[in-house]
């Protein structure tokens, strides 16, 4: 008898893990295959509170810069697509140049991230990338959903810039890397407060039918170093 007790034992073990693997086939086989997929992808998982790590990694200085130089250049364009060859009034502040432009589309994307960060109450990780993405300018996790951040600054007078183009590319990569139920939030960044509302209604409208979900966010420059208490002006 005292022999047969250890057998019963381990017959009963066996068929208690029986039971639970015939019971939960289903959730186990497609936990594997989401690990499996998730791992080959590069992209990051969580099942309660496991999670593997993705390859986000801070974006490469150069890579950084040459974004910086796109951005401050689209700037620069829709500002003389604004009033082509037209002296401004006294009143008017003068085109800004591109270092000024420079500064402010730093301070406007700093203020823009911290202004989202204090929103949602979550950190952003910024300039950062998944490795085959032109990098993005700010990037967080909204219960569980990536939440990628696309900032653009516009200064007064002028168009928005290449809006389209840029959110086409994060499209792109959150499609590529397969990251389920991500959003993309397109801060805009005004220098002035015209257009403001007018702005938001139709780039709400105009990505309404975008694959990956955008949330707008508009802001005045004004607006944000006051929130921040952020000395500034116009002058650069």
């Amino acid at each position: 008898m005292e022999h047969i007790a250890p057998l019963i034992q381990t017959v009963l073990w066996v068929g208690l893990i029986g039971v639970i693997v015939w019971r939960f086939h289903s959730p186990i086989y497609g936990l594997l295959v989401a690990l499996q997929t998730r791992i080959e992808s590069g992209s990051s998982v969580k099942a309660g509170p496991f999670e593997i790590s993705d390859q986000l990694k801070p974006q490469d200085p150069i890579a950084q810069k040459a974004k910086v130089a796109e951005e401050v250049q689209e700037v620069l364009q829709a500002q003389a697509e604004a009033q082509p060859g037209v002296v401004p009034p006294a009143n008017v502040p003068a085109p800004a140049t591109s270092t000024q432009i420079q500064v402010r589309y730093f301070q406007a994307e700093d203020l823009a991230l911290r202004a989202l960060q204090a929103e949602y109450g979550i950190p952003v990780s910024r300039q950062v990338t998944a490795g085959r993405d032109s990098g993005f300018d700010g990037l967080f996790m909204l219960n569980g959903r990536p939440t990628i951040v696309e900032v653009k600054y516009v200064v007064a007078g002028s168009k928005v810039g290449r809006v389209r183009p840029s959110i086409q590319k994060v499209t792109d990569a959150v499609r590529n890397y397969g990251w389920k139920n991500a959003q993309i939030i397109l801060a805009l960044v005004f220098e002035g407060p015209e257009d403001v509302q007018r702005a938001r209604e139709f780039f709400s409208k105009v990505f309404s039918e975008n694959p990956v979900p955008v949330v707008v966010r508009v802001f005045t420059l004004d607006q944000l170093r006051e929130q921040f208490g952020v000395e500034g002006s116009n002058a650069g």
